[in-house]
């Protein structure tokens, strides 16, 4: 009777439990194979052929793609290289034992030998390289240099190395070697003095939860020099970091909620939350304390799009010096910063927050120069314009 073409496995199953009158239930095409059980050989009246299972031409959404509520690493402030590098957002993830992502693009500076990991991606050890240059003019209004106008120029370059599929988390670390280098001048007071130029040489590691989860975690850490040439000591060595929670509010919407560690002479801990929002593909309203960030699409030039932001964000930095007087010191420089700028990046990627490259210019208020053993000498900057331009930050 199994030979019958009106028995499939519906049949059989129902022939088991002894309901042999339940309709037939059709579980895939007629043309499959007829299923015997094991001791009954087969004898087929008719040859059985396999067609090919059809494929829909919608493309299909790769459900290990990062949502629009995912969150680029960042270790505060942004002065300085963030931790998880702008544009690997959209990384492998590990599904079935494969590395698969349709979006994950080799970066055009990377410059390591990729490996591959299965059969559908290939992984590349170093993401790519990065630069960005900062500008502060030395007053806001650019006339005449004034005894309490310093005038910075910064120049950050990094390395971004991947580990990917992290003690099996579907998620990459993060291993990002920087240098930064610092032109000063001014201030033009006695006793308020700088070194003309100061480093900050560090390690970035940064790593997350899938973003595609109801509850998440962000972590990120920075170990590093961050000194005058002539004044490398002990108190050279600074550690940042930060830890946020993560949590999905609706498909378009993200809420984080954490605390960074800034390990400045001012101020050490600052909390830090806000809420993402993506109401639709062409705006982007991040919300986030300290460092908040409006966006919208313009257009598109070849394979990328443009986007306008306003944003804003905690400047500065802390370095142990060498004064006029030979003595050192440790110095905070701060200000706050609000700027409109133009980025752009491959269109699945820059709607998720990362970018390729940028350009914008804005002011820099609340300036002041702080210094920890002589307090007595802190002072009070001019504002400044400043211009800060970058690729793959």
């Amino acid at each position: 009777m199994f030979n019958s073409p009106n028995w499939n496995l519906g049949n059989l199953f129902n022939y088991y439990l002894g309901q042999t009158s339940a309709p037939v239930i059709p579980l895939g095409p007629a043309n499959y194979p007829t299923y015997v059980p094991p001791g009954t050989p087969p004898s087929f009246s008719t040859p059985q052929t396999f067609s090919t299972p059809q494929t829909s031409s919608t493309p299909q959404t790769n459900p290990w793609s990062q949502p629009p509520g995912y969150y680029p690493n960042s270790v505060y402030p942004n002065s300085t290289p963030n931790v998880l590098y702008p544009g690997t957002g959209n990384q492998p993830q590990y599904t079935n034992g494969n590395y698969y992502n349709p979006y994950m693009t080799p970066s055009l500076t990377s410059l390591s030998s990729s490996v591959s990991y299965g059969t559908n991606e290939v992984v590349r050890l170093c993401q790519g390289a990065r630069f960005r240059h900062t500008w502060l003019n030395g007053t806001g209004d650019f006339n005449s240099k004034e005894p309490t106008s310093l005038e910075i120029n910064d120049t950050d370059v990094s390395l971004v190395f991947a580990i990917p599929n992290f003690f099996n988390s579907t998620r990459s670390f993060f291993i990002i070697p920087s240098y930064s280098h610092h032109l000063w001048d001014g201030p033009r007071i006695a006793g308020s003095d700088l070194p003309s130029k100061a480093f900050s040489g560090f390690l970035d590691f940064g790593w997350d939860t899938n973003p595609t989860q109801t509850l998440g975690l962000e972590l990120g850490g920075r170990i590093g020099v961050f000194a005058d040439f002539d004044a490398i000591n002990s108190d050279s060595v600074r550690y940042q970091g930060k830890l946020l929670g993560r949590l999905r509010l609706t498909p378009n919407s993200t809420f984080r909620l954490g605390v960074f560690y800034l390990d400045r002479n001012k101020i050490k801990l600052l909390p830090a939350g806000g809420l993402l929002c993506t109401p639709n593909q062409d705006s982007r309203f991040d919300l986030f304390f300290p460092e908040p960030k409006v966006s919208h699409y313009v257009s598109t030039l070849g394979n990328k799009d443009m986007w306008w932001y306003l944003s804003g964000y905690y400047g500065g930095g802390n370095w142990t010096i060498k004064r006029a007087d030979q003595s050192e010191d440790e110095i905070d420089i701060n200000d706050i910063r609000v700027m409109i700028g133009m980025e752009c990046g491959r269109s699945e990627q820059i709607r998720q927050g990362y970018r390729c490259g940028f350009i914008e210019l804005g002011y820099a208020f609340n300036r002041e120069l702080i210094f920890r053993l002589n307090s007595e000498n802190n002072l009070e900057l001019d504002d400044s314009i400043v211009v800060r331009a970058g690729f793959a930050y």
